[in-house]
């Protein structure tokens, strides 16, 4: 039985690490061209997959089944088989990014919240962030030039808005959001090598109660470390690395369970990012 991830470039991943900590399966890395994960996907002989950058959307075609979550965000980073064989397609890091919010007791209800770049994880994240009740959601891109406003429908009972406004703007146009309640970094920006950089100032945002970061090495990124040097609560982007993990195992075995290992393998991962400097260049 072939499990494992999929992408581009994966020479730095810990997937295989996380994964084989939960002593289901055995895990490893296809790094892919997009004609090699053409021929790849269509001969089906592995049993569940992860999905990284660039083939979040590129595998849906290829799949039989992709839940209405994935559909909605236009993303799966999940692919297993179901009982009558269909290959079927899901996205866990939404399970991943609510896991790290909720771990770090930041809530999301009727928040101003702003999301830092425009890509696939924004995608997610901004679909978590409706569900999970945001006020409003403000899109940071550096592709935009005027503003774009959209009107996006909550599928979740527990957010108290039918519709929700959503504004993508440049970052030279972040002046007037500054009233932003939570700020999320679903960028590179601050990714090992380049450390000493951050997205923002947090100082401007003076009612940010609540900061999150994709980034999971370094673990302290300069976004996160000035979020904690101005006491706003913060999570990092290794709970939701992690979460993600976890959740998949689950529909990889059809078994539930493995959400309890998360703790104690974010613990060993931090500990490892922390202290051991051989290995802080990974980064995927």
């Amino acid at each position: 039985m072939i499990y494992g991830l999929i992408g581009e470039k994966l020479g730095h991943s810990y997937s295989k690490i996380i994964h084989e900590k939960l002593g289901a399966y055995t895990y490893d890395l296809f790094p892919l061209t997009e004609q090699e994960l053409d021929l790849f996907l269509k001969a089906r002989e592995f049993s569940g997959l992860n999905v990284t950058i660039p083939y979040k959307q590129t595998v849906i075609p290829y799949c039989d089944q992709v839940s209405p979550l994935a559909q909605e965000i236009g993303a799966v980073n999940t692919l297993y088989f179901n009982a009558k064989g269909m290959l079927c397609g899901t996205n866990t890091d939404y399970h991943g990014f609510i896991y790290a919010m909720e771990g770090a007791d930041i809530s999301l209800y009727n928040k101003k919240v702003l999301i830092l770049g425009d890509g696939a994880t924004c995608k997610t994240i901004r679909k978590a962030v409706l569900d999970k009740g945001a006020s409003e959601v403000i899109i940071a891109s550096r592709k935009v030039g005027e503003p774009i406003f959209e009107n996006f429908k909550t599928s979740k009972n527990f957010s108290p808005y039918e519709l929700i406004n959503c504004t993508t703007l440049n970052y030279q146009d972040l002046d007037a959001q500054l009233d932003a309640e939570i700020v999320i970094n679903a960028t590179p920006v601050g990714m090992w090598p380049n450390t000493e950089n951050r997205p923002i100032d947090l100082k401007k945002f003076t009612n940010c109660i609540g900061v999150f970061d994709v980034i999971y090495n370094p673990y302290y990124t300069k976004f996160i470390l000035q979020a904690k040097e101005l006491g706003i609560p913060y999570a990092s982007g290794l709970a939701m690395l992690v979460a993600q993990a976890t959740e998949a195992a689950g529909y990889f075995t059809g078994k539930k369970g493995f959400e309890t290992y998360n703790t104690a393998i974010m613990a060993e991962l931090k500990d490892l990012f922390l202290t051991d400097k051989g290995d802080r260049d990974k980064n995927a």
